[in-house]
């Protein structure tokens, strides 16, 4: 099983989570802007749980990896050399899956799913 740590805080955040968005108002999809030409640099998909949570700045918000309590979702890709770039944001955790699916059958990469693992290990 991958193991995924959780991103800290940025300095001068407030780790207090925000209200979440309504689900039918985070459906963005964007792979193919991302990854492009350089598939070759990629060879995971992964689907993960986020929260937000008042960053301190005028940029409004942080978004960081939460399995456990999250209040939307993300399909990120995983870099080879690792790291992992985001493809698509969701206030719905189907349609999360359903387009982490979709990605990981056009470029015959293996999906990740973090939420289902820590829900399951949470429940055991």
């Amino acid at each position: 099983m991958n193991h995924v740590p959780q991103l800290p805080a940025p300095a001068g955040a407030n780790p207090q989570p925000m209200a979440a968005e309504p689900a039918t108002e985070i459906f963005d999809r964007y792979a193919g802007s991302i990854i492009s030409c350089y598939a070759h640099l990629y060879d995971t998909v992964e689907v993960h749980g986020v929260r937000n949570f008042a960053s301190g700045t005028d940029n409004g918000t942080c978004y960081e990896i939460d399995n456990l309590t999250p209040t939307s979702f993300s399909v990120y890709i995983h870099l080879k050399d690792g790291g992992l770039d985001c493809v698509g944001d969701f206030g719905r955790y189907d349609d999360a899956v359903q387009y982490g699916d979709e990605v990981g059958a056009e470029y015959g990469w293996p999906v990740r799913n973090h939420v289902r693992t820590t829900t399951l290990a949470k429940l055991q």
